[in-house]
Order: C-alpha cells, then sequence, then structure tokens
C-alpha cells in the first residue's frame, strides 16, 4: 500500500449537498492517484483551530482531484463546511485500509452496495471501481429524509434502489434492509452507514451466505496507528477463504484487538462483535 502523503491543497469547491451535509473538491493528485475506494484522508484544519485531524472518507478520487463528503456534527466538521475555494488545507492520505485492498481468495461478479446516510459516499468509490473491472453492481441506499447523490449511482450500477425514512421522499419508505429482503444471489456485499444499520446488514448478508465487508467508524486520535485510540475488538476468523488484515494473537475468547485506522476502517462483517 503506498505510503501516506501530508501536503497543503487548494480547495476547489465546498457545496452543501444536503442539509448538514457537504461536498469537498481538492486539488491533491498525489492522494488521489493512490486512493483506494474505503480509505479515509486526515483533515487539519487552519491555525491549529482543533488538536486533533478530523478523518473523511473518500468519496470519490480522479487523476488530480479528491472528492470528500462529510456530516457536520461539530465545530471541526462546521468550520471545515465554512471554508471557500482557494483557500488551502492540509490533510494527509491516503489512509487505511480499503474494501479492495484484501487478497481476495475467492472470485466474485454481482456486488451488492448497502448504504446509510452519510455511509453513502465512499460506496460511490467503490461502485466505479467496481464497474471499471465489469462487476455486476446493486446499490440499495437509505436515507433519513430526503435521498442525495443518487445520480452518481444510476450512472455506474446495474440497478439502484432508494429507501426513506420519511414518507414521500423515495420510491420505499422504511429502511435499506427491509428494502433487502426480496434480494439474494451475490458474491459480495460492502455496506458503510450508521452501526445499527451494517449489525443489521451482517445478519442479512450471513443468513443468505454473502461475504459483507463493513467500514466502521471510531473515533480517531492520530489516524495511521500510532496512539491506539481506536483499537476495536474483533474476532479472529478460522477462515482461510477471508484472509484479514491486523494481528492475529487472540485472547481465550477468541478475541483480537486491531486499529481500526490501518487494520480497517474496512474488515469482514463475521469478524466484528456487534
Amino acid at each position: 500500500m503506498p505510503k501516506a502523503i501530508r501536503g497543503n491543497y487548494k480547495i476547489i469547491s465546498v457545496k452543501n449537498i444536503a442539509p448538514d451535509v457537504f461536498e469537498l473538491r481538492l486539488h491533491a493528485p498525489e492522494i488521489a492517484r493512490d486512493a483506494s475506494a474505503g480509505q479515509f484522508v486526515n483533515i487539519y484544519l487552519p491555525d491549529g483551530a482543533m488538536l486533533l485531524p478530523r478523518p473523511i472518507s473518500i468519496a470519490d478520487s480522479y487523476d488530480d482531484e479528491l472528492v470528500l463528503v462529510f456530516a457536520v456534527v461539530g465545530a471541526g466538521t462546521k468550520a471545515l463546511s465554512l471554508m471557500g475555494s482557494g483557500e488551502y488545507i492540509e490533510l494527509m492520505g491516503p489512509l487505511g485500509s480499503g474494501f479492495f485492498d484484501y487478497p481476495d481468495a475467492e472470485e466474485f461478479f454481482r456486488v451488492l452496495l448497502i448504504g446509510g446516510g452519510a455511509g453513502v459516499s465512499p460506496l460511490r468509490f467503490a461502485a466505479r471501481e467496481l464497474r471499471r473491472d465489469n462487476k455486476s453492481i446493486a446499490a440499495f441506499l437509505g436515507f433519513a429524509g430526503k435521498p442525495w447523490y443518487t445520480g452518481e449511482f444510476y450512472a455506474v450500477c446495474d440497478e439502484v434502489n432508494i429507501a426513506s425514512e420519511t414518507a414521500g421522499e423515495a420510491s420505499f419508505h422504511g429502511n435499506v434492509i427491509e428494502m433487502l429482503d426480496a434480494e439474494a444471489g451475490f458474491d459480495l456485499a460492502l455496506a458503510c452507514g450508521p452501526r445499527p444499520m451494517m449489525a443489521a446488514a451482517a445478519l442479512w448478508c450471513a443468513a443468505r451466505d454473502i461475504p459483507l465487508r463493513v467500514s466502521l467508524e471510531e473515533r480517531m486520535g492520530c489516524g495511521y496507528g500510532v496512539c491506539a485510540g481506536c483499537t476495536v475488538p474483533l474476532r479472529l476468523l478460522n477462515d482461510a477463504q477471508k484472509p484479514q488484515n491486523g494481528p492475529s494473537i487472540k485472547d481465550p475468547n477468541g478475541v483480537t484487538k486491531k486499529k481500526a485506522c490501518v487494520h480497517g476502517p474496512v474488515f469482514w462483517a463475521d469478524e466484528v462483535i456487534w
């Protein structure tokens, strides 16, 4: 995996795409060219406004351009949302292990994408990578209110299904897992979104014998494995078909500890202790 780069990069645009959700585009060629779907970057706010960097998933990557999507949840992301085109911001990346950074032992062709809320954005990047490799892609996306970013999926997926928990905002009224009930026959599934949604997706996929990779969101300090602030307990799988990142030392209960920032944020769903 390429070494992460840290530098100051020019903001192309900051756009409000949904209530409290923003898309940030940057001219960051060195990071963009090495990024893979599921990875993230650390953003360091100007003038040391916040002590710790803000980790943000990569929503897409082009030759010279990096696309990030974030929700305003505190002072740091609020400050980021108020920045404008032409300004420079410091970031480090790409960081973490992505959806396709596993040495696959199995072949897969038909792929299911399950996204919820802000977790939809990194699946956009995954969909484009899958399309490049001529995979068959079905996206199931859930939102609390009015859907956003759906056009990006219609452009590259074979099938797109949209759910909203607000009546009238999408063709399916309810959550994304309820919308999945009639589906099956996938070789691989990828999920990103709220933890309860991913836990439900793990149960749904396990019942249908569909391997699932999930992107965990954990509070991070450094973002590159030094502080161990994002350590998570996980099961150590005994499955040669699912090669894993991270340490193979386990306790008597078969639990091991991994760092979400370097061994993840993407893990196999059945190694996560939900």
